[in-house]
């Protein structure tokens, strides 16, 4: 029998923790009645990930015997994920969903230990109502439980090797009238995506964008209501991955401009490309595009570096890792001491910047902005082979530049040989 009004659904209900009390053929049951009809089949685990682990919180509502709602969590450092609440067709709305969170939520979140509830909803401007469930009223409902939504899209990761990832997606949190470490949040999404995914995910551009809309959020993220869903952005990778970017760009202004008047010119360039990014144009590497038009910019301005004097400029200084750390792969072996008089940082920027300017621009495209050698050689018009010899000389001068400049200062020692 099916409980057919609210008083009914809650007044018969029935809540059983399959963590505690384990039923595998009620847990598959649960499943396949109230889970599989809920979430896409991209959303959706499959049942054996569920029933084979070992963290998975499971709970059910019964009703006369028969699961009626099913509720999925997992447990993250400091965070537990509600991955799946769903009720069955024809009952939601009659309080099955709010039992089960209210019930079993909290002494989750006790025994795992964790500070705050993390849950993935749909963007309803992305998702439509329909056979899986109308995603504005799940905010609703979120909304009544005392969640939040934080402030930034969200992509799920892929549930299996064959499924895509969900995008279109809200965090939403819980308790949400407090602020959330915006570290907190970070390494969520990266343990997340990594057990999801594998460590491979560091090397795809849309984690990357996703990490980079976290990044550029404050230190304490403010959660909005629910029904202000409409003032988080959906992610656009382009633009988040030019906005990270962006910094480096500016640091290769240096190493590349005469003088201040060259940070107009950056900014002009970077927000042109913001708008064709807006306007649908396909760009696949956006800081190449700025580069391209930044040096259009600057040559035209008549603002490019070509003074053969060095200058008094340690741009480069953030770029290392530190003095044990190889920069961009020029070394062959690890670089040699150095005193605190005398910093590689500030060297190698001397060096680069007392190159001409298109050997200089080699390096900047394939050392510092990490832009492949064939379309750094589309960037400046060459064919890949002259480019490769091109950079490789202008490492080299770099190299004897700075051997030069030990020598002058009577510092003794130098750079290895490439």
């Amino acid at each position: 029998m099916t409980p057919s009004t609210a008083d009914a659904a809650i007044g018969r209900i029935q809540l059983r923790d399959l963590t505690r009390e384990p039923e595998p053929a009620l847990l598959r049951q649960a499943y396949h009645e109230i889970l599989a009809p809920s979430f896409t089949p991209d959303q959706l685990v499959s049942f054996d990930s569920i029933a084979e682990s070992d963290t998975t919180y499971v709970g059910v509502a019964l009703h006369d015997g028969s699961p009626v709602g099913a509720i999925v969590s997992d447990p993250f450092d400091r965070v537990l994920l509600l991955s799946y609440l769903a009720v069955r067709p024809g009952i939601r709305g009659g309080g099955v969903g709010g039992a089960l969170l209210s019930h079993l939520l909290p002494a989750w979140r006790r025994r795992s230990g964790c500070d705050l509830v993390f849950a993935e909803v749909e963007d309803p401007r992305v998702h439509p109502a329909g056979e899986f469930g109308d995603p504005a009223a799940r905010l609703r409902f979120y909304q009544r439980a005392g969640f939040g939504l934080l402030p930034i899209p969200f992509v799920q990761p892929r549930v299996s090797s064959d499924a895509e990832r969900e995008r279109g997606m809200f965090l939403a949190v819980h308790p949400s009238g407090e602020a959330v470490p915006q570290e907190l949040v970070r390494s969520f999404v990266v343990d997340y995506y990594e057990e999801a995914e594998g460590q491979g995910v560091h090397d795809d551009p849309e984690f990357a964008a996703l990490l980079a809309a976290v990044d550029r959020q404050p230190p304490a993220l403010t959660p909005l209501a629910p029904d202000r869903y409409a003032d988080i952005p959906t992610l656009d990778v382009p633009a988040e991955l030019l906005r990270r970017d962006y910094p480096a760009t500016a640091a290769a202004l240096d190493l590349l401009a005469t003088d201040d008047r060259a940070g107009a010119v950056l900014d002009t360039a970077w927000a042109r490309v913001l708008v064709r990014l807006a306007r649908g144009e396909r760009l696949p590497r956006p800081r190449v595009a700025v580069l391209t038009e930044l040096l259009d910019a600057l040559s035209h301005d008549g603002l490019l570096f070509v003074s053969a004097e060095p200058a008094d400029a340690a741009v480069l200084q953030w770029w290392f890792a530190g003095e044990d750390d190889p920069w961009a792969g020029w070394w062959r072996k690890d670089p040699p001491e150095w005193t605190d008089e005398m910093p590689l940082q500030q060297l190698v920027a001397q060096a680069v910047r007392r190159l001409p300017p298109l050997p200089r621009v080699t390096l900047i495209l394939s050392d510092v902005l990490g832009v492949a050698p064939a379309e750094a050689a589309a960037v400046l018009g060459q064919g890949e082979e002259e480019y490769q010899e091109l950079v490789g000389a202008a490492r080299a001068e770099v190299v004897a530049l700075i051997d030069q400049r030990l020598d002058e200062e009577g510092t003794g020692g130098r750079l290895p040989a490439l």
